[in-house]
């Protein structure tokens, strides 16, 4: 990761394999960090900065540091949600329950202790089930109306992108960090994958496919950029 200067910006360069655009996005220490080819120049790399500064000088140190306390505003399906930490005691008994719950427009979580540890784990396990519960009720759905069969579909750790899909395989997976998202913008996720099932690379016939599916796809698609370029989905849990 490479430390460079821009038009008074100061960013991080880092240069992927398999990456075909230029991306920006604001860490969770409000840094500015740029993902780039190889193959791209420094000049272009800088043009892409200063092209996107207005933007970049708005959203840096916007990116919220999280307490995992209570009184933490936590994003959830595109709002946010103010967080409740309840100590209770670990028994036979409270293993049993739910250590997380919703209510009344907030997120409660019972954690021995009020230990910020356990809180971000049941946090994590709230992203889980959400983005679960999403795949159950979509998959088959867009499976269904693609005309493939998805015998295989789950959430996994990724933090770099919102999906992931295995052709040869017939299977594909969301990032847990998708339940930031709003709902919309999940379910458009899914198609995404499920239509690379039917139709590998992001050729126009992919995107022709997914747009006769989601007549605004293009709206959501911009709603997704901008949410991405913000870094919600890297500073949590």
């Amino acid at each position: 990761m490479q430390r460079r200067e821009c038009n008074g910006i100061t960013y991080f360069l880092n240069r992927r394999k398999g990456l075909r655009n230029l991306r920006v996005h604001i860490d969770s220490q409000g840094r500015v960090m740029v993902s780039a080819p190889y193959y791209v120049p420094f000049s272009k790399v800088d043009g892409f900065v200063a092209a996107n500064s207005q933007w970049i000088v708005q959203h840096v140190g916007l990116v919220p540091v999280h307490t995992y306390e209570t009184g933490d505003m936590i994003p959830l399906l595109g709002g946010v949600k103010a967080l409740e930490v309840v100590d209770r005691p670990l028994t036979s008994e409270t293993r049993k329950m739910s250590q997380y719950s919703i209510d009344s427009g907030k997120i409660i979580v019972y954690a021995k202790n009020k230990d910020i540890g356990l809180v971000k784990k049941e946090i994590k396990k709230l992203y889980v089930d959400t983005v679960s519960k999403v795949l159950a009720s979509r998959v088959e759905f867009w499976a269904d109306e693609i005309g493939v069969e998805v015998p295989r579909y789950g959430v996994n750790n990724a933090k770099t992108k919102w999906g992931v899909c295995y052709p040869t395989q017939n299977r594909l997976y969301l990032s847990y960090m998708c339940a930031v998202l709003p709902y919309e913008l999940i379910d458009m996720t899914v198609l995404h994958e499920v239509c690379h099932l039917k139709v590998h690379g992001h050729g126009q016939p992919f995107w022709a496919l997914m747009k006769e599916h989601m007549p605004d796809l293009d709206e959501r698609k911009a709603r997704l950029r901008e949410i991405s370029k913000t870094g919600v989905n890297l500073n949590l849990v």
